[in-house]
């Protein structure tokens, strides 16, 4: 990586990183601090905001390790090892279970709105408080689940020192270069991309039908009546439905790709110029899913109006 490319990656990042502790933090506040907001919608927005919070502050770990790499703040060929495994291990494991209980919590929160649209009759009995809660327990214990392989194969031997520039890749090397490696990753393709990618499309696509498709049923007097209303509120539930699948996509498509590319083995080197642009990724999805979700919905524009006034 050039000097030119590090210093636009260390600003962008920086930028970014600051975004999501700031954004993900103001969600936890005014979630646990109003009593207002503890509604079990927003108790999946308050788990997405703390695992995207954990994850912003873990990947800050691989860029505290690209920046002490860049600078050379010890010897310029060589970083100690004690730093490097620190960054290598507990990043590696912390971003994949952080960045799993993200994208399911995204699943549970498509759910959410697909019965709370499609189902409105349904929507309390069957999304209760209750039900939420058993629902992020789950999440957190399935993404600890698929997290426990990493942590295995990161408990083996990470060579003692690790030169060049591109220090925190050749740890990732490392990671691929084990045997037990494709098997992780297939697991971990099924669980952070096919399944919520699967279930997001599913209830997206029913709620596009229903609100669209199902109009054409209602009595003529009623649709003349309420046509205005109901078509603008069409469009804009339509927009957010397709900006949550385009970023969704942005963000994590990248990723399967890459995982997929690994497993046939079409990518065998994993470089700095894969590595800045899947870092930067990861930091940019936890930082936007606070304005995706959260920032939206008017309630929680009007909260963060009186906790500034």
């Amino acid at each position: 990586m050039s000097w030119k490319d590090s210093m636009v990656f260390e600003i962008l990042t920086a930028i970014i990183i600051t975004i999501g502790l700031v954004g993900n933090f103001i969600v936890c506040l005014l979630i646990i601090k109003g009593k207002n907001m503890r509604t079990p919608f927003n108790y999946l927005l308050l788990n997405l905001a703390m695992s995207d919070l954990l994850c912003t502050i873990c990947a800050s770990l691989f860029f505290a390790g690209q920046i002490r790499n860049h600078y050379h703040f010890t010897n310029k060929t060589t970083v100690p090892y004690r730093f490097e495994r620190i960054v290598c291990k507990i990043g590696t494991i912390s971003i994949a279970f952080t960045t799993n209980t993200s994208v399911l919590t995204l699943a549970a929160i498509s759910t959410d709105r697909y019965y709370s649209i499609v189902h409105p009759w349904r929507h309390k009995s069957v999304i209760t408080t209750r039900r939420i809660c058993a629902c992020v327990v789950a999440i957190w214990l399935l993404s600890g689940i698929t997290s426990i392989p990493y942590a295995v194969i990161m408990s083996d031997d990470v060579p003692h020192e690790v030169r060049s520039d591109s220090s925190i890749t050749r740890c990732l090397q490392h990671l691929i270069d084990k045997n037990s490696f494709k098997p992780v990753a297939f697991i971990d393709l099924i669980i952070a991309y096919i399944m919520p990618m699967a279930i997001i499309l599913r209830t997206s696509f029913a709620i596009i039908k229903h609100l669209w498709c199902n109009s054409s049923r209602q009595k003529e007097p009623q649709k003349q009546q309420w046509s205005r209303s109901i078509t603008k509120s069409r469009k804009r539930i339509t927009r957010v439905i397709f900006s949550i699948v385009v970023a969704f996509n942005i963000f994590w498509l990248p990723w399967a790709i890459l995982e997929g590319a690994l497993l046939i083995g079409a990518i065998r080197e994993f470089d700095d110029n894969i590595f800045t642009p899947m870092l930067i990724l990861v930091i940019a999805s936890a930082s936007v899913n606070p304005i995706l979700y959260s920032f939206q919905s008017r309630q929680f524009r009007d909260a963060v109006k009186r906790m500034c006034c």
